[in-house]
């Protein structure tokens, strides 16, 4: 018997070969800002967006006992995610349950209708990797729809720019970036260096990654969603006069 089977035997599967997930041990603390599994039924909501709880109907396995489906019901739309589990060693510490696949896809529900699309690509893939404990590449993908706020709000001059760093100094010159924006972006850029780079620098923790994750999602909200809801907006209208 494989070692993951050995060590995953605190799941009960019935003569259906359906997986009971009621009797398993050592379940973690649950963290609003990942995705929702069998195991932390609770997070943001792929269907509806927001946080939520979930109440886990029964688990299918799908490859022996190191490999499942989990339906998930959120309690605020009452609408169905499924996430795939796989009994897997994370960053080399002792094998545990982790979700690997959420349908509908993660970050499906961010409203990116006003931004572009390549920036768009880069933060929902950032956020695939936070909600899959994956901080490393989260932060590689957060940097890089930095670059990309770069390349569609820079002037010349900051596209021309050898480097990340003086493409921000010049875009906070230009006024594109007023200070405060322009601290968020240095720091976007430096963890995401270091994500991109894990040789030369620290483990990024998965908090790292959620906050890096915040801050992108509010430049995007700033320089794109509010701007684009703004030139929408009815202009006011006065009364005719009697």
């Amino acid at each position: 018997m494989a070692a993951e089977e050995v060590k995953s035997k605190a799941i009960l599967v019935d003569a259906a070969g359906n997986t009971n997930h009621d009797d398993r041990e050592d379940r973690p603390e649950r963290n609003p800002d990942t995705l929702p599994t069998s195991r932390d039924p609770s997070g943001m909501c792929p269907r509806c967006g927001r946080v939520s709880n979930f109440t886990p109907e029964k688990s299918v396995n799908l490859y022996g006992t190191v490999e499942t489906m989990t339906p998930l019901e959120c309690q605020g739309c009452r609408r169905k995610t499924v996430v795939i589990e796989k009994f897997m060693s994370v960053n080399g510490g002792p094998s545990r349950w982790q979700g690997v696949h959420w349908w509908p896809v993660a970050a499906a529900v961010v409203d990116m209708a006003d931004v572009p699309s390549n920036l768009a690509s880069a933060f929902q893939e950032g956020v695939r990797c936070v909600s899959v404990e994956a901080p490393h590449a989260a932060v590689a993908m957060f940097r890089n729809a930095l670059a990309q706020i770069v390349q569609d709000k820079g002037s010349e001059q900051a596209k021309k720019k050898d480097t990340l760093n003086l493409a921000i100094k010049q875009m906070v010159v230009d006024r594109t970036l007023h200070d405060g924006f322009a601290e968020w972006a240095d720091h976007v850029r430096k963890v995401g260096n270091a994500g991109a780079h894990q040789e030369s620098w620290d483990e990024i923790p998965l908090e790292q990654a959620q906050e890096l994750q915040d801050l992108v999602k509010h430049l995007i909200d700033s320089l794109y969603v509010q701007p684009a809801k703004l030139a929408r907006a009815m202009p006011a209208r006065k009364r005719p006069k009697p």
